[in-house]
């Protein structure tokens, strides 16, 4: 082979890799709806949904807010869940993390407010949290610099953006008022699965370990298979909670320009 031949080689792998890398800002689109049903076996235990809700420049970042809402059906015993998440998010292109994060919990007696800020330039957190009102905790809480955080619904969106890379992650992640960490690794092999509303579609499967006690108790090992595109849509993923393993699994979408398929 001399080396013209070889030069014409280069440039088609080049022109083939290329054109069949996804791009990480198509990941973030701005109205995108997704819902989730939670399965304990085959007894569906409640939803998720989750929406961008908006998308703004300032500078050469993009800040995405996201709505999250989780909530069990009525009925199922020992399971009372109804909870709603805001977060603000910062990208920069390549990076993602929370700025900002909300949360509020209904429960029999009583209502939880909760919001982080994250002052990144001065290196703490503030934090208030308020039952039925009434302040419990007002306080800002340091952390140790160039820390970025993410938070229990920006995690979701940051798996996403990461899901290009087939490196091992540890994610900083500040939640239940103290910092902690996820650890993920998204597999190089490319897996087929069927969900209620898809039929082999091409994922990227990721797995990892959780450090910290979520909603619900969700904590230790999980794993999720994203759709293998530049929207990395999140299909199905299992996780383990107070009642054990359940799988939760995408029920519906909406979002601009992705099919399913």
């Amino acid at each position: 082979m001399n080396m013209m031949e070889k030069t014409f080689l280069i440039m088609i792998f080049f022109i083939y890799f290329y054109g069949n890398t996804f791009s990480q800002s198509k990941v973030m689109i701005k109205g995108e709806e997704l819902k989730y049903v939670v399965y304990y076996g085959f007894i569906k235990l409640g939803e998720v949904k989750m929406k961008i809700t908006g998308a703004n420049t300032e500078g050469s970042n993009v800040i995405y807010s996201a709505w999250s809402e989780m909530k069990s059906y009525k009925g199922i015993p020992f399971v009372n869940l109804n909870s709603v998440f805001e977060t603000e998010m910062v990208f920069d292109g390549k990076d993602l993390y929370s700025r900002r994060f909300k949360a509020t919990e209904y429960k029999d007696d009583a209502v939880i407010n909760i919001e982080y800020k994250f002052h990144y330039d001065s290196n703490y957190v503030y934090v208030l949290k308020k039952r039925n009102g009434k302040i419990e905790r007002d306080e800002k809480i340091n952390f140790n610099q160039n820390v970025k955080f993410q938070d229990g619904l920006s995690l979701f969106y940051k798996a996403r953006i990461n899901s290009f890379s087939s490196a091992d992650f540890l994610i900083p992640v500040f939640m239940n008022e103290a910092e902690t960490s996820v650890n993920y690794y998204f597999s190089s092999m490319r897996e087929e699965i069927s969900t209620s509303i898809t039929e082999d579609i091409r994922c990227v499967r990721c797995n990892g370990i959780a450090n910290f006690e979520g909603v619900f108790g969700l904590s230790g090992e999980f794993g999720g298979w994203f759709s293998d595109d530049e929207a990395r849509v999140p299909l199905k993923a299992l996780v383990n909670v107070i009642l054990g393993n359940v799988t939760l699994e995408l029920d519906s979408f909406r979002r601009t320009g992705w099919t399913g398929k």
